[in-house]
């Protein structure tokens, strides 16, 4: 019994783990009482820092010149701050400070694998399968036929016990990342609340937030039909590397969004093409599965949509001019205030922060 929990923790700790042997190592966890040896808040802080603290063309130049402005940025902030450029010796400190933190988790993590399942994977009363990706962290899992999901901070995917008999169905509230195993005889079919995607094998991503105003499809190979649920008598095919943008809420469409440079509206669906990098291993829309921050001529109240999410804090506007600024670049490890900074160094506005909120204006 327990090699064979010792197994199904390796397994997970891997992400190899499929839906039923979390469950499987969820039941034998719970039977072997090993969760009332330990005190769950110490663990929940624990895994929280693990997450925090992971060590980690023309769209081309962009990110490269942003790049430096996020260098500039960063020196900005310590001639501001008073802080002087750390030394060798305090760097040499910091990384054994960090690697004795780092063999302290990896102790613990098959401890934290406990947590970890009560958080992320459920069977609901009604026999659906919930798999919950946790706040500031991104979940993998294997669904039942082999396909590979992904999901990004705070997203929910549910699958019913049927999954597979005739069809593949799977609902998606957030964002992820889908490698589907192709099979012909049972279609896989994702629903999210504005979009139904129908494919056989692909990999696309899908970012479709509830309370975000837009939701975007991009496909990197293969072929997916596309139906919105409000038109859902017209089908939309999309190509690998094209990408769908949808808006979300109808008051939205109505007003339009309104670029930086033009008053032309948006329309409600607008095709576009996915941009990889060839530094890059995944298209700048999957680069979050790297814990990668990248955006392309995003706008500001957009791109403050997902700031939010990663930075979990509150971000209000006092202008809307401002929410019309359209931003290129990438983040991985910097704060909030240095993402902003960095911003700065390419558009004019002001910003404080309040306690986790963030005023700009």
């Amino acid at each position: 019994m327990i090699n064979n929990i010792w197994i199904l923790i390796g397994k997970k700790l891997s992400g190899n783990a499929t839906a039923e042997e979390l469950l499987e190592l969820e039941e034998l966890l719970r039977e072997d009482g090993i969760t009332d040896m330990y005190s769950i808040s110490l663990l929940e802080e624990i895994w929280k820092n693990q997450y925090q603290e992971k060590s980690s063309s023309n769209l081309e130049q962009k990110w490269s010149a942003f790049e430096a402005k996020l260098d500039v940025a960063e020196k900005n902030e310590i001639v501001t701050t008073g802080q002087e450029a750390p030394h060798t010796n305090t760097s040499s400190k910091g990384r054994i400070i960090k690697f004795f933190k780092f063999s302290v988790w990896v102790a613990a993590s098959a401890l934290l694998v406990i947590l970890w399942i009560a958080k992320v994977q459920k069977v609901e009363n009604n026999g659906n399968n919930v798999i919950l990706a946790p706040k500031n962290g991104i979940s993998k899992v294997q669904l039942p036929d082999g396909t590979k999901v992904w999901l990004n901070s705070g997203s929910k995917l549910v699958y019913n016990t049927d999954y597979g008999v005739e069809f593949r169905k799977v609902s998606l509230a957030g964002e992820a990342f889908f490698d589907v195993v192709k099979d012909a005889h049972h279609p896989f079919i994702l629903t999210t609340s504005t979009i139904s995607i129908r494919v056989l094998g692909t990999a696309f991503n899908v970012r479709a937030y509830n309370k975000d105003k837009t939701s975007e499809t991009s496909l990197v190979r293969g072929r997916i039909e596309l139906t919105v649920l409000k038109n859902p008598e017209k089908k939309i095919i999309l190509k690998a590397s094209e990408k769908l943008t949808i808006i979300n809420k109808e008051q939205e469409a109505a007003k339009g969004i309104v670029s930086e440079s033009t008053t032309e509206e948006v329309p409600l669906i607008a095709l576009g093409r996915i941009h990889q990098a060839k530094k890059d291993t995944l298209p700048s829309e999957a680069l979050w599965m790297e814990d990668k921050f990248a955006f392309d001529a995003e706008s500001f109240e957009n791109l403050a949509e997902r700031l939010e999410r990663r930075y979990n804090v509150s971000i209000v506007f006092k202008n809307e001019e401002t929410q019309k600024l359209r931003f290129t670049g990438r983040f991985q490890n910097e704060s909030i205030e240095r993402a902003l900074r960095a911003l700065q160094a390419s558009a004019y506005f002001h910003f404080k922060n309040d306690n986790n909120k963030i005023i700009i204006y």
